[in-house]
């Protein structure tokens, strides 16, 4: 069956009871996710709708519920880490189907690492009934993880009653121990083993993915696509991504640049490994291109003034205009204006309006900035 847009006027069920609420001391994000919950089991039930459709926008259940739209998101992002929505972007979020879920992939949602990491520090750290917790900001930083995903495990224990949560549609909420230390049980099946959540081993899937099927420098697709592969959302995907990124194995820029294969570890090991061979051979053809193509088009200039100032320049002279250098190069204007900028704060180069103004290089840079390759010839070597 074809999927369609529910519309905010089909929907069934009343809206969430914000009175109710705080009065149990639950918060807003956690009602809302109690009633997506019960209108997705009943809806499906009843056939008033079907997986694979999508749900009316964030802002629009927002209205309809009286509350933020960040409530919602905060409600449906929890739905959609026990697996009853899918992301995809530029659609919407889309029922998804619970029985099709790959238990081994959803079982250690974030939320879950998240409630088995504040159990574990709690009882780590010895903490006594009555005690304060640390702010959400704190305890994500510990966790590295978000403050929203650390806000929906704290939501986890309240309900649990481990903790009380005061003042809990406040900014300003604190978090205090309802039991002791000792009291508080940590799993010991399922999930709560698993120390990773599942954007960190789908990382290693992504990883090995891109190592099987592309080679250095290559562009790889988008996160939407592997979206679609590993099946799972966006979000989760621009988690990995991260960390990916972060660890220099690939490189995401705006725009048309994408995200290339880049795995930075490797090649500084391989280069590490020649040792000083390198220092008696000439550079790879095209090592300068596999180095510098998956940077900004201003970055990659920002290398060649460099050089140009090295080769032609000493410091107090004045460059050409950004229109001769954009001629030089044959790049644009605008590339130039970006490189020189970057110089500028480097102190390499000083810009000064007016009629006597221009470009003026303040200090040379060194050579090993722009030059990294040592080419002799080999009748000099010793033989």
């Amino acid at each position: 069956m074809t999927a369609r847009k529910i519309l905010i006027s089909e929907i069934h069920m009343p809206p969430v009871d914000l009175k109710q609420g705080a009065l149990i001391n639950i918060s807003k994000d956690r009602l809302v996710f109690e009633w997506l919950k019960s209108w997705i089991e009943d809806g499906l039930n009843r056939n008033l709708f079907y997986t694979g459709d999508i749900i009316p926008a964030k802002a629009e259940l927002a209205k309809y519920h009286n509350v933020s739209t960040g409530t919602i998101q905060n409600a449906v992002r929890y739905a959609e880490d026990i697996g009853y929505f899918r992301s995809r972007q530029c659609v919407g979020t889309m029922i998804a189907d619970k029985s099709q879920t790959d238990f081994d992939e959803k079982a250690i949602s974030k939320k879950d690492a998240a409630v088995y990491f504040l159990k574990k520090y709690i009882i780590e750290h010895k903490l006594k009934k009555g005690s304060k917790l640390p702010s959400a900001r704190e305890l994500a930083i510990e966790a590295d993880t978000s403050q929203n995903t650390i806000r929906l495990a704290l939501e986890i224990l309240v309900s649990e009653k481990i903790i009380n949560h005061n003042n809990a549609n406040s900014p300003k909420s604190t978090k205090t121990l309802n039991l002791d230390y000792d009291e508080i049980k940590i799993s010991r099946d399922g999930a709560s083993l698993k120390s990773e959540n599942l954007s960190k081993r789908l990382y290693l899937k992504i990883k090995h993915y891109i190592a099987e099927n592309y080679k250095i420098n290559d562009k790889i697709m988008p996160n939407e696509d592997f979206a679609k592969l590993f099946n799972v959302s966006v979000r989760t995907i621009n988690d990995a991504m991260k960390r990916l990124n972060k660890e220099k194995i690939v490189k995401s820029l705006r725009g048309q640049y994408g995200t290339r294969y880049i795995n930075e570890p490797e090649r500084l090991a391989r280069q590490k490994e020649g040792g000083e061979k390198s220092k008696f051979m000439s550079a790879p053809k095209g090592q300068k291109e596999i180095k510098n193509s998956y940077s900004y088009s201003w970055q990659r200039v920002l290398d060649q003034i460099k050089k140009y100032i090295i080769t032609n320049h000493e410091a107090g002279d004045r460059l050409p205009s950004m229109k001769s250098l954009a001629m030089t190069l044959d790049v644009s204007t605008n590339t130039i204006r970006r490189a020189v900028k970057e110089l500028s704060k480097q102190g390499i180069l000083f810009c000064q309006r007016g009629k006597t103004g221009g470009i003026f290089i303040i200090e040379v840079p060194p050579k090993e900035d722009a030059f990294t390759w040592l080419a002799l010839n080999p009748k000099f070597l010793v033989q």
